[in-house]
């Protein structure tokens, strides 16, 4: 499939505007050269010696303003291009440099032409990849690795410069018939990049009538005047639990995870226009609907103040790098689409009814995490570990009057150091707040992978209450598939991995005030000595895995057919 990568990424530059690329010969860069040969638009310049051809480069660059191609094959003809690199960095002459490579597999074993070629450039390039050898699997990735190299070199605002894309390719290297990933529908480049001083995005927003905002965790603070803006705008929020958006309003969905499980609730309600704005939710179900919404040929659109590319599933189509609040002071003169929010908002109610007749009123997983965002006031702070416990934030905690602040660790959503990531925090934030109380929402395994933090509570001086949901294991994992398909006992040892140690014993071992709870009304009694009170204290919940499962199982079926019925009432 080498060709036909070469192909996509050719062609979505075209699209980008390239206009030229210079080649230096050679046979492990035959996919690319071949690929650039057949172009219709993109000029090709033959230059034997690769040093030469890097500053033959440099020069189209500095006068044509985009970013030229540079083409070589692997080993020393890439360590030649070092020179006009290094230049292209410190000038800020945007360049793409094209450095074939042999498979992985050929790596450290005395392959001819096999050299570090990650990382000769790391220091003067502004962006680089080494994508897989291509195949099946990352076809659906190739015009979108292409666009974003494109717009790190041109249109990254810090700076303009040269770029990396270090393409391994394996034998045969060019094949019959090749497949081309295919371009968007539109015609248009995979990736469109928009800051706070153009208008072609908004200019092409105002006739979208289904507009669906979903929310995440985001880098700037969300006020009621932004709330109220979507309200105006009859735009639905799907508000994750550190959104700022998980209140009661006209627009905040809160029991998403139910309705959308729902392949015709899905269908009915796909949305014109996506915004992402922060994070991204846990909720597979909510990301699977925004890839749905993207092949239906929805516009989805990033919201981000800093230049971070976060696109996992090669979904978004414009990025707007600029705060949320520019973005929604450029839309006065939208109209409003209450319909849409209107039905948004009572599936939502729906699942929510569905969801809470499901539970009642047994101390569980679910319920541990709408007690405890319940009971938090706007200047307390909840820190959630980053497997179970923010998912079930995300699909249970109630929408509220005031929403605490929320915080995990889900930049590569580990779940080490989660006891020490919430003493820091809650320092920062009683520091700040100093009648306000910090509580953890945490699950066994990451308790104790941290068990050493908890030395540094006793005496501290804070308001820390950390609950564990103690369910034996890694609870996350009986989720999976694979806790199906695996023998019971393989599964416990490779994946639930049960640990011996009693915590309530090793709480109190540390001198910390620990207690286990059984029931609601004595988990309720717990948060309100700690509202009163004060000081650090452990609470533990304990649970079984498999009940877990199902008792989430029967909660999302109920608000799911709940929801199903309300479009059948409502005749869609």
């Amino acid at each position: 499939m080498n060709l036909g990568f070469g192909l996509s990424l050719v062609s979505e530059w075209e699209l980008a505007g390239v206009t030229d690329a210079v080649i230096s010969p050679g046979s492990r860069s035959g996919p690319m050269a071949v690929a650039l040969g057949r172009s219709g638009k993109i000029s090709t310049h033959v230059v034997l010696d690769e040093r030469s051809a890097g500053f033959y480069a440099l020069g189209l660059s500095k006068v044509s303003g985009m970013p030229t191609l540079v083409l070589t094959t692997s080993g020393t003809a890439v360590a030649n291009l070092r020179p006009s690199v290094t230049e292209a960095f410190h000038s800020g002459v945007p360049m793409i440099i094209l450095t074939a490579d042999r498979p992985l597999e050929a790596h450290k074993f005395g392959a001819a032409q096999t050299m570090e070629q990650e990382e000769l450039f790391s220091d003067v390039v502004l962006f680089r990849s080494s994508p897989s050898v291509p195949d099946e699997i990352n076809m659906s990735h190739w015009r979108a690795l292409a666009s974003r190299a494109f717009h790190e070199s041109v249109s990254n605002p810090m700076a303009r410069g040269p770029v990396q894309l270090n393409l391994a390719f394996r034998e045969p290297l060019i094949e019959e018939n090749p497949r081309v990933a295919p371009a968007r529908s539109s015609k248009q480049p995979w990736y469109r990049i928009h800051s706070e001083s153009s208008s072609q995005l908004f200019d092409e927003l105002r006739g979208a009538g289904r507009v669906l905002v979903v929310a995440g965790e985001s880098d700037e603070r969300i006020s009621a005047e932004l709330i109220a803006q979507c309200e105006r705008l009859g735009w639905p929020v799907i508000a994750g639990p550190n959104s700022g958006f998980r209140l009661q309003s006209k627009s905040s969905l809160g029991s998403f995870e139910a309705f959308l499980r729902s392949e015709k609730v899905r269908g009915e309600i796909l949305p014109e226009v996506v915004v992402l704005l922060g994070g991204d939710l846990a909720s597979r179900n909510v990301n699977g609907f925004i890839s749905q919404a993207a092949k239906s040929g929805s516009r989805i659109v990033r919201i981000s103040n800093q230049w971070r590319w976060k696109d996992p599933a090669n979904v978004v189509t414009d990025f707007y790098f600029g705060s949320f609040r520019s973005f929604m002071s450029r839309l006065p003169d939208l109209s409003s689409a209450n319909s849409y929010r209107a039905l948004l908002k009572d599936l939502d109610q729906a699942s929510f009814r569905g969801i809470w007749e499901s539970l009642g009123t047994e101390l569980t997983d679910p319920v541990i995490s709408a007690e405890i965002f319940s009971f938090a006031r706007k200047s307390d702070m909840i820190f959630s570990s980053s497997s179970m416990p923010i998912r079930d934030l995300e699909w249970f905690a109630p929408l509220t009057e005031s929403q605490p602040l929320l915080y995990s660790n889900r930049g590569v959503n580990g779940i080490d150091g989660v006891i020490a990531s919430f003493h820091g925090a809650g320092r920062a934030h009683q520091r700040q707040n100093p009648d306000s109380r910090s509580v953890l929402l945490i699950g066994d395994l990451a308790f104790r992978h941290d068990l050493g933090s908890l030395a540094g509570l006793l005496g501290c001086g804070l308001d820390l209450l950390i609950c564990v949901t103690d369910n034996s294991g890694g609870g996350i994992f009986s989720f999976l598939a694979r806790s199906a398909s695996l023998e019971k006992d393989q599964f416990e040892r490779l994946f639930a991995a049960p640990q011996s140690g009693d915590l309530e014993a090793i709480g109190r071992g540390f001198g910390l005030h620990t207690q286990v709870v059984k029931d609601v009304a004595s988990f309720r009694v717990e948060l309100e000595e700690f509202r009163r009170e004060g000081g650090v204290r452990v609470v533990i919940v304990r649970s079984d895995r498999a009940e877990n499962v199902a008792i989430h199982q029967a909660a999302f079926d109920e608000g799911k057919r709940l929801a199903e019925d309300t479009l059948g009432i409502q005749g869609i």
